[in-house]
C-alpha cells in the first residue's frame, strides 16, 4: 500500500477535481439559458433611443425623409428652385453647412474655399498670398501628402514633390503644416519636419 500511495493520492485528487469541474460546467450552462423577457413597448423603445442619441422613425417617416433627401440631392444644383411641393427648396440654405465639414476635412480655413459667387479671375485674390494648412497624420506617406497639397493648390506635380522631399520622408512629424502662397520644396520640407 505504501508503494502506490502517491498514485492513489493523484487518482483521488483527479476524481475530485473532475467532479468539481463537471459541476461548474453544469452550473454555467444553466446561467447561459436566455431569460424570458417581455418585448419593449413603443414608449420604452423611444426612451431608450433618446438615451442612446438615436432617432426612432416609423416607416412612413423614414420614407418621407428619404424622399426629402433625394429631392435635395436632385435640386441642390439650382439655387432658388422650387421643389415639387411648391415651397422654396431648402438645398440652398443647407448647402453652406455642407461645405463647412469639407473645409475642415482639408484643414483649409473657410476664407480660402472659393464660393460659387466668386470669380476665379478676381485680381485681388491673386495678389494676396493664400495660406493653406494640412494635417499630417501618423503613417501618412509622401504620396498622400503630395496629393493633398496638390488638391490644395500648393504644388503642381506630385512625382516631382516626392523626388524633392524624399530625404525627409522618415522625419515627417504629425501635426498641421501651414504654407503661404506657392512654397518652395525646401519650405515644405522645413514645415514637414518642424516640431508641432
Amino acid at each position: 500500500m505504501r508503494k502506490h500511495r502517491s498514485w492513489l493520492m493523484g487518482f483521488g485528487i483527479g476524481l475530485i477535481v473532475g467532479a468539481i469541474m463537471l459541476q461548474m460546467i453544469l452550473f454555467a450552462e444553466k446561467q447561459d439559458a436566455p431569460l424570458a423577457k417581455e418585448p419593449l413597448k413603443a414608449e420604452e423603445l423611444a426612451d431608450e433611443a433618446k438615451k442612446a442619441g438615436l432617432l426612432l422613425l416609423t416607416p412612413e417617416q423614414l420614407d418621407a425623409r428619404v424622399n426629402e433627401a433625394r429631392a435635395e440631392a436632385n435640386g441642390s444644383g439650382a439655387e432658388g428652385q422650387e421643389g415639387a411641393s411648391g415651397q422654396p427648396d431648402d438645398a440652398s440654405e443647407k448647402q453652406p453647412a455642407a461645405e463647412e465639414p469639407e473645409a475642415s476635412e482639408s484643414n483649409a480655413p473657410a476664407s480660402e474655399t472659393p464660393s460659387a459667387g466668386q470669380n476665379e479671375a478676381n485680381p485681388a485674390s491673386e495678389t494676396e498670398p493664400q495660406q493653406v494648412s494640412l494635417y499630417v497624420s501618423y503613417g501618412m506617406s509622401l504620396t498622400e501628402v503630395g496629393e493633398e497639397l496638390q488638391k490644395l493648390g500648393a504644388i503642381d506635380d506630385v512625382k516631382e514633390f516626392i523626388e524633392e522631399t524624399r530625404p525627409v520622408a522618415a522625419k515627417m512629424r504629425v501635426g498641421t503644416i501651414v504654407l503661404k502662397g506657392r512654397p518652395t520644396y525646401q519650405e515644405i520640407m522645413d514645415e514637414l519636419v518642424r516640431k508641432k
